[in-house]
């Protein structure tokens, strides 16, 4: 019986421990945070992907506006960017630095022992890490423009792997089809 409550008395505890460990170490994430510029660059990282997002829908939208009129063309392009508007508003609501610090911070408390947080803040800290976080906006789009190019090679093969699957699926399929 004192076994069962010990281990039970353990069960019920134990998420406490975690909890004060993680609070413990939230200071420190914190000037990690701080020290790694994390707000900033997460704000630059949501304008990056904002305006991704409206040249992307900015393509699909002149295509379709091609096949209206142009008063229709008008009036849908001015109900567009109203919308578009209140999505980006929305969004930059919602995922602004205010509503994700928290939960990034739980997230780093529960990966990082406290010893590697301290470790990881004296790395940014140093020369070498001012350097890094310097110029990680650089290293960033131009590895965007790597891994873009990269992409768009491969874009024929992947064409070309899917047709051909494709038409071998419907060649396989045929013969069970015309049994039938």
């Amino acid at each position: 019986m004192k076994k069962h409550l010990l281990a039970l008395l353990l069960a019920c505890t134990s998420p406490l421990f975690v909890l004060a460990d993680e609070a413990a170490i939230r200071p420190d994430v914190d000037e990690l945070f701080t020290v790694m510029r994390l707000e900033k660059t997460m704000q630059n990282a949501m304008e990056q992907s904002m305006k991704m997002v409206q040249k992307m829908t900015a393509g699909a939208t002149a295509q379709a506006l091609s096949k209206l009129s142009p008063e229709a063309a008008a009036k849908a392009t001015a109900m567009q960017q109203k919308v578009q508007v209140k999505t980006m508003a929305l969004v930059q609501e919602e995922m602004c630095w205010k509503k994700l610090k928290g939960p990034m911070a739980q997230v780093y408390a529960e990966s990082l022992t406290p010893e590697e947080v301290k470790g990881i803040t004296a790395f940014y800290k140093s020369p070498a890490g001012q350097a890094f976080l310097d110029k990680q906006p650089v290293i960033m789009q131009k590895s965007m423009a790597v891994t873009q190019k990269m992409m768009m090679d491969l874009m024929p093969k992947l064409q070309a792997l899917i047709q051909a699957e494709t038409a071998e699926m419907v060649k396989e399929a045929a013969p069970a089809k015309a049994a039938q």
